[in-house]
């Protein structure tokens, strides 16, 4: 195993690309792209012009978050907190949602910059079958 890993070794060389990177050059796979060559300048100035995206605010990550979680609803027993701000992997809003017994029941993420709520319909309604237990549940009790 080893001899064929020398041979391997022994085979490559090294290769240099020379090429005009004042346009990028997009690298395709099955006619899809996969990855970009561009010059240092670009990647740089590209960098910047992320640093100075402008993210949604709490307030706004709140409010699309509470119109996937509620819709139509009226008199959920949840209620959602305050937005948290979480910068890594990609930086997004999470927000809290609580029965009003103060158990913890989901949390839902809003992306920072599209406002786009991870929550999908089959998540929605799991959630909507939990409000409803929990429901059944205190009304249960005595």
């Amino acid at each position: 195993m080893d001899e064929a890993k020398k041979k391997q070794k022994a085979t490559l060389w090294p290769v240099t690309l020379t090429a005009d990177l004042r346009q990028p050059i997009i690298l395709e796979r099955g006619g899809k792209p996969v990855a970009v060559l561009m010059s240092f300048e670009d990647y740089e100035h590209y960098q910047v012009l992320l640093a100075q995206r402008e993210h949604i605010s709490a307030l706004e990550a709140r409010r699309a978050a509470d119109r996937a979680v509620f819709g139509d609803l009226v008199g959920c027993a949840l209620s959602s907190e305050e937005p948290v701000w979480a910068p890594a992997p990609t930086s997004h809003w999470r927000i809290p949602y609580r029965f009003f017994d103060g158990a913890l029941l989901t949390i839902v993420e809003v992306d920072a910059y599209t406002g786009a709520v991870s929550l999908t319909e089959e998540e929605r309604n799991n959630l909507l079958e939990q409000i409803e237990h929990w429901i059944a549940k205190t009304d249960a009790s005595p």
